[in-house]
């Protein structure tokens, strides 16, 4: 957990409403921790002020800032600020981390395909999906676009490698090259349709979606609804390891001058370590293979700083080791949070 900076961003200081109302942030993160060194419970305010004032820092677009300022703004008191912070913990934050304990990776199931192939073009021509509806059908695409590797590591699909003669040719003749079993890794999903057989709450889906919407992305219900959510622009070939720390909003990618190409970032610089600094994408067809979306590379990173600097993943991560301890609910209430944490994973679930 980070202390929010006492100014925001330089090509901000010359906004007086943005500074005001950062300004308005900081002094209640201030009053909360004060209280905090002097012994009280303030639960979890002093998390959700840091997330409104760290996505203030890292909003991706103008729209999403004014919205936010707005909605501090407009507030009456600091209690008002507060909710406002607890609705984004709930419905930006909370959803992104749900979405990594509810995630399905399943192995495509490819019973016509014949034992093995003699070429990786053989193999693309034979797997490939036109429209995809669903996870095995994302996995068969962002495979043949990603060459059958882990876009960050290099290392090649395991289970693709066996297939494929020409494959298995390269790896012998090369012993540092290395395999595993990738992941098919969803940057973004459809809070109303997710990929495990269980669908969310409506109401749910509808706050995050209108999040969302405030942020300036009013086309993602409709880009990413039902099996829209494995297009390939929203997925990637992962390695294990990278994918569990993508999806947990371990590591995330920026954007640089670049196009397609990508700088690693994580909240912890081990976490980096055996990685590439930097990540390019690249397709053989644009039309037909497109590679990642920057839009939802750079709203998953957002995410992935105001999550981490906040303190939220922290607390989330101490409040999932607590529920699958707890066998019981403190009678005097000192569970509390736990008990309300349990409520929204269910309530998100049905």
């Amino acid at each position: 957990m980070t202390l929010l900076p006492l100014e925001v961003p330089e090509r901000l200081r010359d906004i007086a409403k943005v500074v005001n109302t950062y300004s308005t942030c900081l002094g209640i993160e201030k009053s909360l921790q004060l209280a905090i060194d002097g012994g009280d419970d303030v639960g979890n305010k002093h998390i959700y002020i840091r997330i409104l004032g760290y996505t203030i820092h890292y909003v991706p677009t103008e729209k999403g800032l004014n919205t936010v300022v707005d909605e501090i703004s407009s507030c009456v008191d600091d209690s008002a600020i507060l909710e406002v912070g607890k609705l984004y913990y709930n419905h930006y934050i909370r959803a992104f981390r749900l979405r990594a304990k509810r995630s399905r990776t399943p192995t495509p199931h490819n019973d016509e395909s014949p034992s093995s192939f003699h070429t990786v073009i053989e193999m693309n021509n034979h797997t490939f999906v036109d429209v995809p509806q669903s996870h095995a059908d994302a996995q068969k695409n962002a495979l043949i676009r990603d060459q059958y590797r882990c876009v960050v590591t290099g290392i090649y699909d395991h289970p693709s490698v066996k297939l494929n003669r020409e494959l298995i040719r390269l790896l012998d003749s090369d012993h540092i090259l290395q395999t595993a079993h990738t992941q098919c890794t969803h940057i973004l999903y459809d809070p109303s349709n997710t990929m495990d057989p269980g669908s969310a709450n409506p109401e749910f889906a509808t706050t995050m979606w209108g999040i969302m919407h405030c942020f300036g992305y009013d086309s993602l219900p409709d880009e990413l609804s039902g099996p829209k959510i494995h297009r390939l622009e929203n997925v990637m070939t992962l390695a294990p390891q990278i994918h569990t720390k993508f999806e947990r909003l371990e590591l995330w990618l920026v954007a640089t001058d670049e196009v397609n190409k990508y700088m690693l970032d994580a909240a912890h610089s081990f976490t980096l370590r055996g990685c590439p600094e930097y990540v390019t994408f690249a397709t053989t067809d644009e039309v037909k293979l497109p590679v990642p979306s920057p839009t939802y590379l750079a709203i998953h990173a957002a995410c992935a700083k105001v999550v981490h600097l906040s303190g939220a993943a922290e607390y989330i991560d101490k409040l999932d080791r607590d529920m699958e301890r707890c066998m019981t609910l403190d009678p005097d209430g000192a569970s509390a949070s736990l008990l309300e944490y349990a409520i929204f994973e269910l309530e998100a679930r049905e």
